[in-house]
């Protein structure tokens, strides 16, 4: 009777179990190409909120948050690297015009889920950046879900920035605009592949380079601390530097126009995370960076 007992415990344990995941699963739908119309048919009937995280935009973010009404929260979560905007992976002017429209845009360095979610009742995390491509065009797939729990430790979890790192930072219209000369003082390059009788599909992939064209135009759209922090990066003599390095820099300028701030070192740090943002150094190891600028 024990095993018999046992065996009727396992067995009712395991079924609901399987009634749970079964209910669970239904929340869940795979979402492909247009990608648009799951996300317009969610947009048509948000009521409080819209928050999208994606790398990558232009002008269909625009469309998709016009869709909902004036009284609606918008947020983006996006890249807001010099380097994007330079080869047009993403859109400047974008971001510049849905400031004006009242959406409120954060950057995150490093960035590269794409996440939608509408209200506490739906949300998406799909292959789809918020372009035209990435909505209309491409092959994408995602999964959308209805589990207000899933989709609320998602929102959470993209306002917290994806990890351990710093979370999304806001960026108002002046700093935005304020992108545009430094963005004119870059140079793209594309290398010359080498012919050879055999390359594998990685030889293939042209990887741009960056430079300084203008340094006086790329310092031109950075004041205060940022633009103090930026000068220590450009006189580093190699890419590959060190934060005490910079420290030994900055410090004795910092001192001379900050007198009253005594927490140099911790306001250095947090301006190369805002130029990390920006993709004007980028982090290797703890204490160690690189500029990703030639000079």
């Amino acid at each position: 009777m024990n095993s018999i007992g046992t065996w009727l415990n396992t067995t009712c344990s395991r079924l609901r179990r399987c009634r749970k995941n079964r209910g669970r699963m239904a929340n869940l739908q795979i979402v492909t190409t247009p990608t648009r119309d799951w996300l317009a048919e969610r947009a048509h009937t948000c009521s409080e909120r819209m928050l999208v995280g994606s790398p990558y935009v232009n002008d269909a973010i625009i469309e998709l948050t016009d869709m909902v009404s004036n009284d609606v929260t918008r947020t983006l979560v996006t890249r807001t690297d010099l380097r994007d905007f330079a080869v047009g992976a993403s859109s400047l002017d974008t971001l510049c015009t849905l400031v004006k429209d009242g959406v409120a845009v954060h950057s995150l360095s490093d960035l590269h889920a794409k996440i939608y979610v509408f209200d506490d009742s739906s949300a998406l995390v799909t292959s789809a950046n918020a372009t035209r491509s990435g909505m209309r065009h491409n092959l994408e797939c995602g999964l959308g879900t209805q589990d207000a729990r899933v989709v609320k430790a998602l929102a959470c979890s993209l306002m917290s920035g994806l990890g351990p790192g710093e979370p999304p930072q806001e960026m108002n219209l002046k700093e935005l605009e304020g992108l545009y000369a430094p963005l004119e003082a870059i140079k793209v390059s594309m290398p010359k592949m080498p012919r050879t009788a055999a390359r594998t599909p990685d030889e293939f992939a042209e990887v741009p380079t960056f430079s300084i064209e203008d340094r006086e135009k790329l310092l031109r759209g950075f004041t205060g601390w940022k633009r103090l922090t930026l000068e220590g990066v450009l006189s580093m003599p190699d890419d590959d530097f060190e934060l005490d390095d910079l420290y030994r820099v900055c410090e004795p300028t910092a001192v001379e126009q900050y007198p009253d701030n005594h927490n140099v070192q911790p306001k250095l740090r947090q301006q190369l995370q805002l130029l990390r943002n920006l993709g004007i150094v980028e982090f290797v190891t703890p204490g160690n960076y690189k500029r990703t600028l030639n000079l």
